[in-house]
């Protein structure tokens, strides 16, 4: 493996952890109860901006464990391995469709918007399912919206200003 290689892989692997940590932060500092007992935080934001950073193999990594982790720090131990798994899941289809758009400008949206929708009815359906709430789930629902909406033109809007940058750019030409 060549020197630019091993650089490239080690450099990826540092931004998977530090995205990972600010992503556990965004989930966990700034967290709005919500009266189905969750909460509305800005790690979606995180997750997005890492999956469209890093791609979707690192992508689906910082925003799995950096979520989970945060859910584990706040005593949701019942959601951290469901938190895993969307967050992670998130972070792969927002990473590999904006890739497969060409890194687009407008392959941001297009890729944030099914990776929320993951988001919303993956917490549904571990709700309804595994937790045993049954259509009663739903009620999160509005709330999940409402966080992804926010998390996706929040990723937007910082990934427009990271692309300004021009180390950002230089570090990361497919932003």
């Amino acid at each position: 493996m060549s020197a630019a290689m091993e650089e490239n892989k080690t450099r990826k692997i540092v931004m998977t952890a530090l995205l990972a940590a600010l992503t556990m932060v965004a989930t966990y500092v700034i967290r709005i109860p919500t009266p189905t007992g969750g909460y509305v935080n800005l790690g979606d934001t995180i997750v997005l901006l890492s999956a469209f950073l890093l791609g979707p193999v690192y992508g689906m990594l910082a925003g799995g464990i950096g979520s989970a982790l945060a859910d584990f720090w706040a005593g949701y131990m019942a959601w951290v391995p469901a938190t895993l798994i969307i967050k992670g899941c998130m972070g792969l289809v927002a990473g590999l469709m904006y890739r497969a758009m060409g890194h687009k400008k407008a392959g941001l949206i297009l890729s944030g918007l099914p990776s929320e929708l993951i988001m919303v009815f993956g917490y549904f359906l571990f709700e309804a399912a595994l937790l045993g709430q049954g259509l009663g789930a739903a009620v999160g629902i509005p709330a999940n919206l409402l966080q992804g909406a926010f998390g996706l033109v929040a990723a937007t809007l910082l990934t427009g200003v990271l692309r300004r940058n021009s180390y950002v750019r230089k570090a990361y030409p497919a932003l």
